[in-house]
């Protein structure tokens, strides 16, 4: 599709995938309107290196939550892509009501700007730790079973988006492990892969939940990116997981970082949490089949992630 001149929402735009979602819409010619209120970022940080961007987009400072934010955005709007909200079980833990209630009535906000101004389709987050309580691999037919408070407001912006199915079309991505550029300012909310980069190019030892051998699906950025566009361009509507198809273990994980950056530093383990999610893997059919994505493995990511980090 011919990007150039419309006029597109991201919501969330100094966030991780927000801004390189900005970033990819902004070369192929958008106009793009924002809301951001630089909660859950480094905001120094996000705004001097996402200055490019900011300076060429219509920011509109606000919650996504407040209904008053949304009388700012032009009622032209052609598609929204909703990425406001944290995306950190651990700032769902320390904040959990500000969380739910971003996550979840910004989302509704979304849906009903979109539903009032005949929005064309409106994309937002899922997650694959939406299928935490599951046996692998996880098909969007599942049943899910949320075991945090996370997964359950990500399980409620799904009803959300069911609820407003005769008015809106929309997609979910139930995205896994995003990892990749842009991370840099979530600080200590990043992924592990990005925490345990930072750790080994430091010179410090990686602490690791349990014994390592929990297991979780890494997709690089560039192919979320990939699957955000792509989802808003076809006419499906519903749920589409994100992830490579393949899974791999904390240990399998560390190794590929001490051999791309040549360290030989061994982590540490520590007791993990009760109702700690064990193993996500997605089953990436849907996925292939409707955005055409075959997704790059850790090893190229990560080699391509450090490369980021050390420039």
């Amino acid at each position: 599709m011919d990007w150039k001149d419309k006029k597109v929402l991201i919501t969330g735009i100094s966030g991780f995938i927000g801004s390189n979602l900005g970033k990819e819409l902004l070369k192929r010619g958008a106009q793009i309107y924002a809301i951001d209120n630089f909660s859950y970022t480094d905001s120094e940080m996000a705004k001097k290196k996402l200055s490019n961007l900011i300076n060429k987009i219509n920011l509109i400072a606000g919650d996504v939550s407040d209904d008053k934010t949304w009388r700012d955005v032009p009622k032209d709007i052609e598609y929204i892509f909703h990425f406001a909200a944290s995306s950190s079980i651990t700032l769902f833990k320390k904040y959990p009501e500000k969380c739910y209630n971003e996550t979840v009535w910004g989302l509704q906000r979304a849906f009903e700007f979109a539903k009032e101004n005949d929005v064309k389709k409106v994309i937002y987050p899922s997650s694959g730790s939406n299928y935490a309580g599951n046996k692998m691999p996880h098909k969007e037919d599942i049943y899910v079973k949320p075991r945090n408070l996370y997964g359950a407001a990500k399980v409620a912006c799904e009803g959300l988006a069911a609820s407003y199915s005769d008015f809106v079309k929309s997609v979910g991505l139930r995205i896994f492990a995003g990892y990749g550029p842009g991370e840099e300012w979530k600080g200590d909310f990043g992924s592990v892969i990005y925490l345990f980069i930072q750790d080994y190019m430091r010179g410090k030892t990686p602490e690791v939940w349990g014994d390592g051998k929990q297991t979780r699906d890494f997709i690089y950025i560039d192919d979320i990116i990939k699957a955000v566009i792509k989802s808003s361009e076809i006419d499906y509507v519903g749920i589409i997981n994100v992830g490579t198809g393949k899974s791999i273990s904390f240990r399998e994980l560390l190794e590929i970082i001490k051999k791309t950056i040549g360290t030989d530093i061994s982590p540490v383990f520590v007791p993990k949490e009760a109702n700690y999610v064990e193993n996500l893997e997605a089953d990436t059919t849907l996925m292939k089949n409707l955005l055409e994505i075959e997704p790059i493995r850790p090893e190229e990511g990560i080699k391509k992630f450090v490369s980021y980090l050390k420039k």
